[in-house]
């Protein structure tokens, strides 16, 4: 458990952190953005201020000073050099003609009210505000199940959650923490992981890490307002997103969990808003700029897009072929003879978000992408594996294979996207169509357009996306996650073409969007009944959990969006300030009996995962600190991080030797097993079976247990089933190894 102390200091800490970015991301963008205003003013802070976190923990994390009151101290730095050096009152227009032409404009064609002149009425606001809070409420009965149980998202156990226990042990990032010996994600971007090591790092223990994501669902919902926001249609597009913000394939991993799925695609997102606000308003600050004419100004908003691109490729490598969509757009749409200086805004903040995971891995492996092995005919360096999960077959493989459609493609898909799913997939695929030959604002929409299609294409040719044994493409359901990007933007886009309102073909969209007709009011209705039908929303009402997801809907979406409407009817600045802090006290009140509960019932129950076993290791692991926990068999490997201790001080590591680029196999012999086992100085080692990935309960023998036995410095101390731990007294003797002792052999094909 934590005490009252230690629980407020953490508190202290993020609040410190916290503020101390965001004021800096405020000043930064008054003193580099001055004409921003209104919710795109506020998605270029988030995206600066997250920026900001990560170059700290990379900067830290680089000289292996990565702990908390060098964060905290650093974080206030910045803040006093903000206050110092960048003025608070913004700057003149008149020194920034190139900003002043890409400033975002407001709703309504550049007026600053609310709703703009011609924008829809208080209905539309409540209807906005209602599917937000229902999709935060659906997420929290997933976040519930967390609370109550622990983490127990597959891939969350697996590597992200581990990933970040080990950046705070070693107070590093530039190592790399071998998981298991099959797959190499080790070499995988690292932002998210990152931002979850931040947080168990100021409160030393990982509760937080159970609502990072709904930070980044909050992004994607401000993200999806601005795109629309230039044409009056940002309530159109918020439902537009919620439709797949709220599918079951986001619903029951992305909450109470460290999966970063939602992550890149926020961020692809954001990077896609900042761009549309850039385009639109260019064109309202010089209305005879045309479609055909325009030009994307270079400067500082192109840099932020750049940047939100950036992040979101080092969060998650299947982000960039939307980001090599957007980059191609961007060079294509810079003016003639700056096309040069416009890669320069783009790439270096792009590098700056990304790029150090990937230079990590050309460092170690002599590849940033290991995981690609070949360019066509050209071999490329990579990791030799003794061991391998499951064929990366793609969808593209099975494209002509009916049978595979009909008994996985297809249930696959209604099982992420619901019964209506092929309305789903049909709206994305012409709000991309729609932009791309009907666009409203020109140029740069109908790239979006193009870049939403490409990203719904690249993802059948994506490695993994029909992963399994021939035939049998079981991980097809669960890596359907690949196209939430391209899914997102593409139905974003759907409700701010022509044909849905506005200004006819041919005529000028420089001015304000019209008053909303019966076309846009058919579409919230039509795309409300879309989302309440299809993604069965009426579960965060009957859930045993909706108690908790409507009222955590309550705090942090009704009360805020409550605050924000008074000051936009004129309530005071201070009173408006005064209501945020108090709930902001609430929630940190709340916090404290919610995390006791959370640590006291955390890996106390069963798993849940059927066949793997590993329960009764949880439940032992609970109560040890500062242990060195040796795992052996790759079941172990994917569910380790329920070993780390309820205080997350044990000191995981996966019993494998290391080869050429950055290659973690299996050892195959008894002798080198104990020998490395000895070279660990392990108190306890916990052995298990080979992960069946196609029938869980039926593991595969892996011969690390059978190669203890006998030898009197490991004594079982726990056992279910094939899993077993081992208390170690003194160093093993690796010449004892008998004839029978036989050495593992390359498993083949096994899925």
């Amino acid at each position: 458990m934590v005490s009252a102390g230690t629980y407020i200091l953490g508190v202290l800490a993020l609040v410190a952190v916290g503020l101390s970015l965001g004021f800096t991301a405020y000043r930064l963008r008054r003193k580099l953005l001055p004409a921003w205003d209104g919710a795109p003013a506020r998605l270029i802070e988030a995206i600066a201020a997250l920026a900001l976190l990560i170059w700290l923990g990379e900067l830290w994390g680089t000289v292996g000073l990565f702990y908390a009151w060098i964060l905290v101290g650093s974080s206030l730095l910045l803040a006093a050099l903000a206050w110092t050096l960048l003025p608070g009152g913004g700057a003149d227009l008149g020194d920034h003609p190139e900003e002043a032409a890409s400033a975002a404009p407001a709703a309504g064609g550049g007026t600053k009210s609310v709703t703009g002149p011609a924008g829809p009425d208080a209905l539309a606001w409540v209807v906005t505000v209602g599917v937000v809070a229902l999709v935060f409420a659906h997420w929290g009965l997933t976040t519930k199940d967390a609370l109550d149980r622990g983490i127990f998202n597959f891939d969350s156990l697996w590597y992200h959650m581990p990933f970040a226990a080990d950046m705070v042990q070693s107070h590093s990032v530039t190592g790399l923490h071998y998981t298991e010996t099959v797959f190499t994600n080790w070499f995988y971007p690292q932002n998210s992981e990152l931002l979850h090591a931040t947080g168990i790092l100021l409160t030393q223990r990982d509760t937080l890490s159970l609502f990072v994501n709904f930070g980044f669902l909050a992004l994607s919902f401000l993200a999806a307002w601005c795109i629309g926001r230039p044409y009056g249609r940002g309530h159109l597009t918020v439902v537009a997103a919620a439709i797949v913000l709220e599918c079951h394939t986001l619903v029951v991993r992305e909450p109470g969990a460290a999966k970063n799925d939602l992550v890149a695609a926020a961020l692809l997102l954001a990077a896609v808003a900042v761009l549309v606000n850039i385009w639109a308003a260019r064109r309202a600050h010089n209305p005879k700029v045309t479609g055909a004419n325009g030009t994307l100004p270079v400067g500082w908003g192109l840099a932020v897009a750049g940047l939100a691109v950036g992040l979101a490729v080092g969060t998650k490598s299947t982000a960039v072929a939307i980001a090599a969509g957007l980059t191609l757009a961007v060079l294509l749409l810079a003016p003639t003879g700056r096309r040069w200086a416009a890669a320069g805004w783009w790439f270096i903040p792009a590098f700056l978000g990304g790029g150090y995971w990937y230079l990590r891995n050309l460092v170690v492996a002599g590849n940033p992408l290991p995981q690609a092995t070949s360019l066509g005919p050209i071999s490329l360096p990579h990791p030799e594996r003794l061991q391998e999960g499951r064929p990366d077959f793609s969808i593209v493989h099975y494209a002509t294979d009916t049978g595979v459609w009909r008994e996985y493609f297809a249930p696959g898909v209604h099982e992420a996207f619901g019964v209506l799913w092929p309305l789903v997939i049909a709206g994305a695929v012409a709000g991309g169509l729609l932009a791309l030959f009907r666009a409203r604002d020109g140029a740069m929409m109908r790239w979006i357009g193009a870049v939403a299609l490409f990203g719904l294409l690249a993802y059948l040719f994506t490695p993994l996306s029909a992963a399994g044994a021939e035939g049998a493409p079981v991980g097809f359901s669960i890596n359907i996650r690949y196209v939430i990007p391209a899914l997102l933007l593409g139905l974003v886009l759907l409700p701010s073409q022509r044909w849905f309102g506005g200004s006819k073909a041919g005529e000028d969209d420089a001015g304000p969007p019209p008053r909303w007709d019966w076309r846009e009011w058919g579409l919230l209705l039509a795309l409300l009944l879309v989302l309440l039908v299809t993604d069965r929303s009426d579960a965060a009402l009957r859930d045993p959990a909706r108690v908790f997801g409507l009222a955590l809907a309550f705090l942090i979406v009704v009360v805020p969006a409550g605050l924000l409407l008074a000051r936009a009817r004129g309530a005071g600045r201070g009173i408006v300030l005064a209501g945020f802090a108090t709930l902001a006290l609430l929630v940190f009140a709340i916090g404290y009996p919610l995390q006791r509960h959370y640590l006291r019932d955390r890996f106390a129950a069963g798993s849940e995962i059927p066949g793997l076993q590993m329960e009764a290791a949880y439940r032992w692991a609970r109560d040890q600190s500062d242990a060195r926990i040796g795992i052996a068999g790759t079941t172990a490997g994917f569910l380790q991080y329920g070993l780390y201790g309820t205080d997350l001080s044990n000191h995981v590591i996966y019993l494998g030797e290391k080869g050429p680029h950055g290659a973690y196999n299996a050892i195959p012999t008894c002798a080198g097993f104990r020998a490395a086992v000895n070279a660990a100085d392990l108190d306890y080692l916990v052995t298990s079976p080979f992960l069946n990935f196609l029938h869980t309960d039926n593991p595969i023998t892996s011969p690390e247990a059978t190669w203890l036995r006998n030898d009197p410095a490991a004594s079982p101390i726990n056992k279910s089933g094939p899993v077993t731990v081992w208390k170690l007294t003194s160093k093993l003797d690796p010449s004892a190894c008998g004839p029978a002792n036989a050495p593992l052999r390359r498993i083949p094909n096994t899925p």
